[in-house]
């Protein structure tokens, strides 16, 4: 659905029968805005290249990194490599020794990000574990954002054919199989039992 329909109360009231129309339409990605941006120094950039419906919240400094918190990641650029870990895909934030922030994620990895105060660590920490809370909501996963972003969106543009149905769908899944090592000819095979919904209606 690229577009929402939304009521505009009492405006016929307000302004009478010459004034602006009742009912106002709205693009899907209308409805995910960007939160501002908040830096701790001025002259700082964001360091990636942002998907559609990403937003970054929080761009810092640590002692050895910059780093960066959006709607979809947790991003730390040190000198010589680069982290970016997927807010879902953090189990756990916590401060150690003062100054370092100790994560651990659901694949088992944990990433260590030392700051040169407690303040800003604590800042950080705060920041963090707001970012990686269980949703209110299920719109507020940052999938429905993705996806309302890439409504409209040409095939040319980033990623968007991951939004639109297709046979493009059905060889991803094949590569993927095949790249896993699974026996389709023996041992499994694919099923269309779902494509209806009917079996599971959360899963495609």
């Amino acid at each position: 659905m690229s577009l929402t329909a939304r009521v505009s109360c009492s405006m016929l009231s307000c302004f009478g029968e010459e004034g602006p129309p009742s009912l106002e339409y709205i693009q899907a990605k209308d409805l995910f805005p960007p939160k501002e941006l908040v830096k701790e120094e001025e002259n700082l950039q964001v360091p990636f290249t942002v998907l559609q419906g990403e937003g970054v919240e929080f761009l810092g400094r640590a002692a050895d990194a910059l780093i960066a918190i959006s709607n979809y990641r947790l991003h730390i650029k040190f000198k010589d490599s680069v982290i970016n870990v997927p807010l879902r895909m953090i189990d756990s934030v916590e401060s150690r020794d003062m100054f370092q922030l100790h994560i651990a994620c659901k694949d088992s990895k944990v990433v260590r990000c030392h700051f040169s105060t407690f303040k800003q660590c604590q800042e950080w920490l705060s920041r963090l574990s707001r970012a990686t809370a269980r949703p209110a909501k299920p719109e507020d996963l940052f999938a429905f954002a993705y996806h309302a972003w890439c409504l409209g969106l040409t095939e040319e543009d980033q990623h968007t054919h991951l939004c639109q149905p297709g046979e493009h769908i059905r060889c991803r899944q094949e590569a993927e199989l095949a790249r896993m090592g699974f026996d389709l000819q023996n041992v499994w095979r694919v099923s269309h039992i779902n494509s209806n919904y009917k079996l599971c209606p959360s899963y495609p």
